[in-house]
């Protein structure tokens, strides 16, 4: 028995289906609108010092490790461990400094030599691709965001749906804003409701990473601290190796 097909959304069920997509649209506009204010303000009271000083902190740790490869009191084994640490927070400095844009009193030219000497390549050429990249992204201009309030719309579907598409444009748009100038994955998703709570842990992780590195920088007082912290160090990694191995 042939069944019928199902039958058409009536024009006025389409309509209020229109309506209640836009009025979401238009909330969740109005939520970008108001969290990108108070991100930007707590980001550049709180969370912006904080990450000026753990690059700074991490610049003086690479040049810390740099001098312990060249002390004698130091195992080969504890020089090498020494170098591949100063070969990686060189590149993670670098790359806050440079491609992230993070602000910093660091010697460039020294942190590159560092890093030259002990990843045994340059800088500004593994990250040629990665600069042009960032350098893109900071030329784009911010997204302008519509007034979710707009005027009377006419009682029509056809203009709710340019309507709803021109706010969705709009929504669309102020994610990729603020994905470029926070540095967040363009393919992550992200909830403006989350945004806050979401700041206020990395603000809390980067306190907490900052007291470490404080710690790392106050063992270099006495190259014997360096190397038990070292040798500490190397066990927790062979470690780390035999669990990722059992998996």
């Amino acid at each position: 028995m042939q069944q019928n097909p199902p039958a058409a959304p009536q024009p006025r069920q389409t309509f209020e289906a229109l309506r209640h997509d836009l009025q979401e649209a238009q909330a969740r506009l109005s939520r970008w609108g108001q969290v990108a204010q108070d991100y930007a303000q707590r980001y550049a009271d709180e969370l912006a010092p904080l990450e000026t000083m753990e690059v700074e902190l991490k610049a003086r740790l690479v040049l810390c490790f740099d001098h312990a490869c060249k002390q004698k009191e130091l195992s080969k084994g504890q020089r090498q461990l020494a170098s591949e640490i100063a070969a990686q927070l060189a590149d993670e400095t670098l790359c806050s400094l440079e491609l992230d844009g993070t602000p910093g009193e660091c010697d460039l030219a020294k942190l590159k030599a560092v890093y030259r000497k002990h990843a045994g390549s340059d800088f500004d050429a593994d990250y040629a691709d990665e600069r042009g990249a960032a350098d893109a992204l900071a030329e784009e201009p911010p997204a302008a965001l519509p007034p979710a309030d707009a005027p009377a719309l006419p009682e029509e579907a056809g203009a709710l749906e340019a309507r709803l598409a021109e706010v969705r444009a709009a929504v669309a748009g102020a994610e990729r804003a603020f994905k470029a100038r926070y540095r967040f994955d363009p393919e992550q998703s992200i909830d403006p409701a989350d945004l806050m709570e979401d700041l206020e842990a990395e603000i809390a992780d980067v306190r907490e990473y900052i007291g470490e590195l404080e710690f790392e920088l106050a063992q270099f007082v006495d190259m014997q601290q360096v190397k038990a912290w070292l040798d500490a160090m190397k066990q927790q990694m062979a470690a780390q190796r035999r669990r990722e191995a059992r998996r």
